[in-house]
C-alpha cells in the first residue's frame, strides 16, 4: 500500500466514527451553540475538521522524512485541507446569511459579537498558551530573545486570530508547526463577522439574493483574471450566502434526500478526481454545488446524522486548532518518528494514533473550556441591557 493510497483516509474516518459512538462520548451531546441546529451540516464539520488534520499529517510526512514542509503532488489528498476550510468558510457565511435573513437584516448585534468572541477566542487562547509552553519547553525553559522582541511577537499570536503575522515565539524556529499553521483562517472569519454590519444592509432592502450573487460572480471574475488563489477565499463565503438566500426563498430540490446525496458524493468525486488545489472557479463551484445539497438535508445516506458524526462536529473546532500539537509531541519523540516511517501502513497507524488523542482531547476541551465560555457569552447582556438593568436598580435605590 502507497503512502498516498485513499483507503486509510476512510478507515481512519471510519474508526473515528465508531470511537465517537462510545457511551463515554455522551458528555458532549449536549452541544452549546444555536437553537434548531441543522443535523447535515453539524455531522460535516467533523469530518472536514479530521481531514484537514490528514491533510497536514502528510505534509508532517514529508518534513520528516525529506525537511521539506509541502504537499504532496497525489490527487485526493493534494487538494484535501483546502477544500475542507472552503466547506467551513460556506458553513460560516451560511449560518450568519441565515441569521441575518430570519431577522430582517436586523440582528442584536451586541449578542451576535460577544456570541462569537467567546465561541473563538477562549480556545484559541489555550491553544496559543499550550504552544508557547511547549516552545519554552522545547527551549530548556529560557528567555532566548529579548523582551522587546517576545512580548510583540506573543501580542501578535494572542490577538484572537485578528493578526495572522505569526512571528517565532522565542526564537523558536518551528513555532509555527506546532498549531500546524491553521489559524491563518480565522482572521477572515473574523472580517466576514465584521462586514456582516454592512451586508446587512441589502437584507433589509431586500436585495440579499442579488447581493450575494453578484458577489460571487465578482469573486469568480477575479480569480480568472488575477490567477490569485487568494479571492477563492471571499468567493467561498459568497458560495455559503447564496445556499442561505436560496433557501430563505424556499428555493430547493425537488428531490429525495438520497438522490442529493448521490450528486453531492458524484459532484466531491470529481473535483477530487482531477483537482490539484482547491483554488479555482471550478472547482469552488463544485464545492459549492456539494453544500448546496447538504444543506437542503442531503446527509449522505445517514453518515451525517450519525450520533458519532453529531458528536464530531460538536468538537470540530478543537479537532482544528489543536491538531499540530498530538502530531508534533509524537513526532519530536525519536523512537515514535522512527517506528512511524518504516512503512507507509506504519505511518498510516501513526496518523490514526494522532487522530484518536487529537479527538479525545478535543472532546475535553469542548466540555471544559468551550462549552462553559459559549453559555457564558449567551449570559451577557448587549451594554444598552446593562445601562437599562443599572438604571432600574438605581430607581430601586
Amino acid at each position: 500500500m502507497g503512502l498516498y493510497n485513499i483507503v486509510p483516509y476512510f478507515v481512519i474516518m471510519a474508526i473515528l466514527c465508531c470511537l465517537f459512538a462510545l457511551p463515554i462520548f455522551a458528555f458532549v451531546d449536549d452541544a452549546a451553540g444555536v437553537k434548531e441546529r441543522m443535523q447535515t451540516i453539524d455531522g460535516l464539520r467533523g469530518f472536514l475538521a479530521a481531514s484537514v488534520m490528514v491533510y497536514h499529517g502528510l505534509i508532517n510526512y514529508n518534513y520528516v522524512t525529506v525537511g521539506k514542509w509541502m504537499a504532496a503532488d497525489a490527487l485526493f489528498y493534494r487538494p484535501l485541507g483546502g477544500v475542507a476550510v472552503m466547506f467551513f468558510f460556506m458553513i460560516t457565511a451560511f449560518l450568519f446569511w441565515t441569521r441575518l435573513l430570519g431577522r430582517d437584516g436586523r440582528p442584536d448585534w451586541a449578542a451576535l459579537y460577544i456570541g462569537r468572541f467567546f465561541r473563538i477566542a477562549p480556545l484559541y487562547i489555550f491553544a496559543v498558551l499550550a504552544m508557547t509552553f511547549i516552545v519554552f519547553w522545547r527551549s530548556g525553559f529560557e528567555l532566548r530573545e529579548q523582551l522587546g522582541i517576545f512580548l510583540p511577537n506573543m501580542g501578535r499570536w494572542l490577538a484572537f486570530g485578528l493578526n495572522d503575522d505569526m512571528q517565532p515565539i522565542n526564537a523558536f524556529p518551528w513555532t509555527i508547526f506546532i498549531l500546524m499553521g491553521v489559524t491563518w483562517s480565522i482572521k477572515y472569519e473574523w472580517w466576514f463577522y465584521f462586514s456582516l454590519v454592512v451586508s446587512a444592509v441589502f437584507v433589509r432592502t431586500g436585495m440579499h439574493m442579488v447581493f450575494a450573487l453578484v458577489g460571487l460572480a465578482a469573486s469568480f471574475a477575479i480569480i480568472l483574471t488575477t490567477q490569485s488563489d487568494l479571492w477563492c477565499l471571499p468567493a467561498a463565503f459568497f458560495c455559503g450566502m447564496v445556499t442561505a438566500s436560496l433557501l430563505h426563498e424556499n428555493v430547493k430540490p425537488r428531490m429525495l434526500e438520497n438522490t442529493m446525496s448521490l450528486i453531492a458524493l458524484a459532484v466531491l468525486a470529481l473535483l477530487f478526481s482531477f483537482a490539484k488545489t482547491h483554488a479555482g472557479v471550478v472547482q469552488i463551484a463544485l464545492t459549492g454545488i456539494a453544500f448546496y445539497m447538504i444543506a437542503c438535508g442531503a446527509d449522505l445516506f445517514g453518515l451525517l446524522r450519525l450520533k458519532s458524526a453529531q458528536r464530531l462536529g460538536h468538537v470540530s473546532y478543537g479537532v482544528y486548532l489543536l491538531q499540530g500539537i498530538p502530531i508534533t509531541l509524537l513526532f519530536w519523540n525519536a523512537p515514535f518518528r522512527a517506528w512511524a516511517v518504516v512503512s507507509p501502513m506504519h505511518y498510516w497507524l501513526a496518523l490514526l494514533v494522532c487522530a484518536a488523542l487529537l479527538c479525545v482531547v478535543a472532546a475535553l476541551t469542548f466540555a471544559l473550556i468551550e462549552r462553559p465560555f459559549i453559555q457564558l457569552g449567551k449570559s451577557i447582556h448587549s451594554p444598552a441591557s446593562w445601562l437599562k438593568a443599572g438604571a432600574s436598580r438605581t430607581n430601586v435605590r
